[in-house]
């Protein structure tokens, strides 16, 4: 992505942002179109913002600034700045007390773009769970925070698939984010990859239509 594009995207944004200072004295026709203008421009910065990251990635200039997080905490804080701030997260007794080590900015984004996709895709009633999983074979704790929604579900061929840039067709195509450019499920996996976990979709546990997008991060349990 050029500069010639964000510059232009932040020139679009300033002269839209002009227009809403005097939307009273435009006509009713008029302030409908400013209304399909500035969704377009968000969705065009959007879009310029997630290939920069991608580019970035590509590069090898992703540096993480890490730091410790109190993982309900931040979770809560992550989706009272989404797209639907009032998703309800359930956590577990344990999952509460749960450290984990992570890029603030980077987990934040990961979060809202799994609320974006199930408000977009997936019926727009998300729900989160977070749980401390228990694995005897693995020394190290583990939570798991799930992003639930009400959608058709995404096909088991598809589970690999939807994670890919660019991903098209079927379910895939349906959930990939960014108005469908197939990038923000892309960078969701990015993400936590680079934090040392791994991110996968499967159906609802209770059995009702839906997916259950899965972030399995490393934790330190803290005493209470």
């Amino acid at each position: 992505v050029s500069f010639d594009y964000t510059q232009q995207v932040a020139w679009d944004a300033a002269s839209v942002e002009v227009m809403e200072a005097r939307r009273d004295e435009l006509p009713e026709r008029a302030q409908v179109a400013l209304d399909l203008l500035s969704s377009d421009v968000t969705r065009f910065q959007g879009l310029v913002e997630d290939l920069l990251e991608i580019s970035r990635f590509d590069a090898g200039a992703i540096r993480l600034h890490l730091e410790e997080l109190l993982a309900a905490e931040f979770v809560r804080q992550a989706v009272a700045v989404s797209s639907v701030p009032s998703t309800p997260v359930h956590v577990s007794e344990r999952a509460e007390l749960a450290l984990i080590r992570g890029d603030r900015r980077r987990l934040a984004r990961v979060i809202a773009n799994l609320i974006d996709n199930a408000r977009a895709y997936g019926g727009g009633e998300p729900e989160i769970t977070m749980t401390i999983v228990d694995d005897p074979d693995v020394p190290v704790t583990h939570i798991q925070i799930a992003v639930e929604d009400r959608g058709p579900g995404v096909a088991d061929s598809e589970r690999e698939l939807i994670f890919e840039r660019f991903a098209r067709g079927g379910g895939a195509g349906r959930r990939t984010g960014s108005d469908g450019a197939g990038l923000g499920l892309a960078l969701v996996d990015e993400h936590v990859r680079m934090h040392g976990g791994r991110v996968w979709v499967e159906d609802r546990l209770d059995g009702a239509s839906g997916a259950r997008f899965v972030i399995d991060l490393m934790a330190t349990e803290l005493d209470e």
